[in-house]
């Protein structure tokens, strides 16, 4: 009776895992859909709202989306830290949604370029939170077991968001005005308010339904939320192992490359398309929409593949063919070579590219947090994370370094979002496309002898059975 007096109201749905993954997903859709949103409406805010120098609008733009990955990459591991020293996941999460309300205000109605920037720093920062802290609610939910498949459905989320971004502002823009177009964030952000308030994580269940067991437990482990059971501190302790570690190393490395070769198509596809094909925005939104869909439904299906066999062969297989239909890239409409330059076989097979790239990439983007986290019940194959845990409890602190994990993986993605929009456009002005995807095409064969090398893989589990056996 005192129990179920103790629970808010509707605690079971408020609490089920669906609502929770479901609320986790919305958090990641409308940053990410906020990012897109914003990069077609860019030229009208700087030049008519702002009053700058058309001149400046490439630069300042640059800035513009440079400025988020950045702000991003280097918040990351503080807001990871501070993340898994909160009492729960609620009331980061919360802040976060707070810092991206306040950040869209600021950059939607402002006409001045400095409050701008300080705008796209705060969306940057909340963006970095309700990512790190998303997706450790999301693998606390759902355990190490289910963590791929899960990142496979918030992925799905996540494709959509880059789809729907950029189409939604660019067209309602035109259509229907400024102010009206911002109608659509705003409606999604009151929905993701309501979510992320009646949302129960985990932890908040767990409290609830024993209360009466946890006074002896908490007195017992508070030493160890200062020192690991060793008498080290978790946090030196987690940095050291994780960086020292050459899974940890190459599924970040991937994580990196993953997000570069993204948004080098951000940098140089509209220009190059122009000039080769004569393809005007209409065309080049629908080469950016071709690069988007295929994730929606290959999502999930490569989550649960990473689940059953591992993130070895998917990575391995994604990176070399990548590196493969690079080259092809690079090949489409180049008048140095005639089998396709022709401008029928050069536009099918520059859209053949563009298509298998939107396939490939579901199996490269999740590598990190299946790396650092997951536990397969399936082939044992234990997450770098989970495995040192198991053989000393404790030693990450009392709540595992989960959010530290996501972190790191949230300082990769966004590094690589900054990097790959500089890396491809300066080799492309320079040296120009077809060397630039030669480039590219190299460092992914490198990827994918890495992730050959040291990722993990059904061939661990007789490796892993023997580290269980020596914990026990």
């Amino acid at each position: 009776m005192g129990d179920s007096q103790s629970r808010p109201a509707r605690w079971e749905w408020r609490s089920a895992k669906w609502f929770i993954l479901a609320t986790v997903a919305l958090a990641l859709f409308i940053e990410i859909f906020l990012y897109g949103f914003l990069v077609p409406m860019l030229p009208y805010m700087l030049e008519e709202r702002m009053h700058q120098d058309p001149k400046q609008t490439q630069r300042l733009t640059s800035i513009s989306l440079a400025l988020h990955g950045l702000v991003s990459a280097f918040g990351g591991p503080l807001i990871g830290h501070l993340a898994d020293k909160a009492p729960n996941r609620k009331i980061p999460f919360l802040v976060a949604l707070v810092g991206c309300i306040i950040g869209t205000f600021m950059v939607a109605c402002t006409t001045d370029v400095g409050v701008f920037f300080g705008g796209r720093v705060l969306q940057g920062i909340s963006g970095s939170g309700a990512w790190i802290v998303g997706l450790a609610t999301a693998a606390d939910t759902v355990g190490p077991e289910r963590i791929g498949t899960t990142m496979g459905f918030i992925m799905a989320f996540v494709n959509a968001a880059m789809v729907t971004g950029p189409m939604v502002s660019g067209l309602i823009l035109e259509m229907a005005g400024y102010w009206f177009t911002w109608s659509v964030p705003v409606v999604i952000l009151v929905i993701d308010v309501v979510a992320r308030l009646l949302m129960v994580e985990k932890s908040e269940k767990e409290e609830t339904s024993e209360d009466a067991q946890e006074t002896d437990p908490l007195l017992e482990s508070s030493a160890e939320e200062e020192n690991g059971p060793d008498g080290t501190t978790p946090t030196a302790n987690f940095w050291q192992m994780m960086l020292s570690n050459s899974r940890v190393m190459t599924a970040l490395l991937i994580g990196i490359w993953g997000p570069t070769l993204n948004t080098s198509f951000n940098a140089t596809l509209p220009l190059h398309v122009l000039d080769i094909f004569g393809w005007g925005p209409s065309k080049v939104g629908m080469m950016f929409f071709l690069l988007a869909l295929p994730g929606l439904p290959i999502s999930p299906l490569a989550g649960y593949l990473r689940d059953r066999i591992g993130t070895r062969a998917p990575a391995t297989i994604a990176l070399a063919l990548q590196g493969v239909f690079l080259v092809l890239l690079g090949f489409a409409g180049n008048k140095q070579f005639e089998w396709s330059s022709g401008a029928d076989r050069g536009k099918a097979l520059y859209i053949l590219c563009c298509i298998i790239f939107g396939t490939l990439r579901p199996f490269v983007s999740g590598v990190g947090p299946v790396e650092l986290t997951c536990e397969s019940p399936v082939i044992r194959f234990w997450g770098v994370v989970k495995a040192e845990e198991a053989r000393n409890p404790g030693i990450f602190g009392p709540r595992g370094g989960l959010s530290r994990v996501f972190s790191l993986v949230e300082v990769a993605a966004t590094s690589g979002m900054t990097l790959g929009p500089i890396l491809a456009g300066a080799l492309t002005e320079r040296f120009g496309y077809y060397t630039m995807c030669w480039t590219l095409s190299v460092i992914s064969i490198v990827m994918a002898i890495m992730a050959r090398t040291f990722l993990g893989s059904k061939s661990m589990e007789e490796k892993d059975r023997a580290q269980e056996g020596s914990v026990e």
